[in-house]
């Protein structure tokens, strides 16, 4: 059987011999059918108007998924990071062309499997079957809480939230991107995030 070249990372081993209990021969069978890929800063793994067929684990590096309004505005919904799994699910469960574009922000290392595999390992592997199903559900409750927060909570709630959750996220990710995340201008977003550090430096 063919190993992908890129070495997973440990999470990706743990999910799939601790938390789902396969047998070594499993995970090689599971390992098996995933494709080790590369992309280049800036690159596209997914394009709206496509259908997809098939998902990413990120191994390493971040992605952006967007969609552009009539005027052909970005709106980002989320970021991808090391350990999540990427793919225009409404389109990869329905196969209709999908809504998303997800782009690198950084060079990204990939692990690929495609929509024929996976259901192929799910025949073989049934527990696959039932956590593709649960991730399935809490990538709902996700998107319940996203939209909860965007219209509950203040801006500079939302600001050290995210920061909270994604501590080097202003590091890696560009100030624009992460203002259209949260829905706010960039410039807006510079001068509450500058006066929100200044204010942690002197409390």
């Amino acid at each position: 059987m063919a190993i992908p070249r890129t070495l997973p990372r440990p999470s990706f081993e743990h999910l799939f011999l601790q938390e789902l209990g396969l047998t070594d021969a499993e995970y090689v069978q599971v390992l098996s059918r995933f494709v080790a890929k590369t992309l280049p800063k800036r690159a596209f793994l997914v394009h709206a108007g496509d259908v997809s067929m098939g998902k990413f684990y990120v191994n390493a590096g971040c992605t952006r998924s967007f969609v552009l309004d009539r005027k052909g505005k970005e709106h980002v919904l989320f970021f991808g990071f090391e350990d999540w799994w990427l793919a225009d699910f409404e389109s990869y469960m329905t196969g209709q062309p999908g809504k998303q574009f997800i782009q690198a922000i950084e060079e990204l290392e990939l692990l690929y499997v495609s929509k024929a595999d996976f259901h192929a390992l799910t025949e073989q592997v049934p527990v696959l079957r039932e956590w593709f199903e649960v991730k399935q559900k809490k990538m709902t409750f996700t998107m319940v809480d996203r939209l909860i927060e965007v219209k509950t909570m203040g801006t500079e709630e939302r600001i050290e939230r995210l920061a909270c959750m994604r501590p080097r996220i202003f590091q890696r990710v560009a100030l624009h991107d992460i203002a259209s995340y949260l829905d706010i201008e960039p410039g807006s977003l510079s001068r509450i995030r500058k006066r929100m550090l200044g204010e942690q430096r002197t409390s």
